[in-house]
């Protein structure tokens, strides 16, 4: 495929998140964000890689990528239903809306702690195109949490609230380690 064949595609895909649909939406765009910052930590696997060391880092990290790509399908979905309720979700629709985008972030921790690995293995030419990964991986855990933290006002069960605020304090200082490992192997 071409740049032009790639950029209409992208194309497209913007003009459905700027168009009057309620879908996609943020959570699209953050796994889609995700998505891409992954395919940039394999590309370094690819191409920064003397005999194959990175093979098992780069097939975990398509893996993780396709996940995101997944669960863009899935936030879609949410919020179609969200929009359908009339403004009246049900329970199960207002957790469904906090667990995508956790499910999200947790899955773009994933790649990140990946794209440590990458940063530390590739070749200094590839390792700055790992580092941009990193930031559009974080990128977008970070604007899946915020969704899901927002999302989470809506649910009215105490112990769903406090179990979800604890996982997404957890994906959160997990987040923030890899980054900063990332991010400085990237720099040496």
């Amino acid at each position: 495929m071409t740049v032009t064949d790639d950029t209409r595609a992208l194309g497209r895909l913007l003009d459905d998140v700027a168009s009057a649909s309620a879908a996609p939406a943020g959570g699209t765009a953050a796994t889609v964000t995700g998505a891409l910052g992954t395919a940039l930590c394999e590309m370094v696997c690819l191409h920064g890689n003397e005999a194959g060391t990175l093979a098992d880092v780069r097939a975990d990290l398509r893996v993780a990528r396709d996940h995101l790509t997944d669960l863009a399908a899935a936030d879609a979905s949410v919020v179609d239903d969200l929009f359908a309720s009339a403004g009246d979700p049900s329970e199960a629709g207002r957790k469904r809306a906090v667990g995508v985008p956790l499910t999200t972030a947790a899955a773009c921790l994933t790649a990140l702690e990946l794209a440590v690995e990458a940063t530390e293995r590739g070749t200094p030419p590839t390792v700055a195109d790992a580092a941009t990964g990193v930031l559009l991986i974080d990128a977008a855990l970070r604007a899946s949490l915020r969704t899901a933290r927002h999302n989470l006002s809506w649910v009215a069960d105490p112990r769903f609230v406090a179990g979800i605020e604890e996982r997404a304090a957890r994906i959160d200082a997990s987040a923030d380690d890899a980054r900063h490992r990332a991010l400085e192997h990237a720099d040496r």
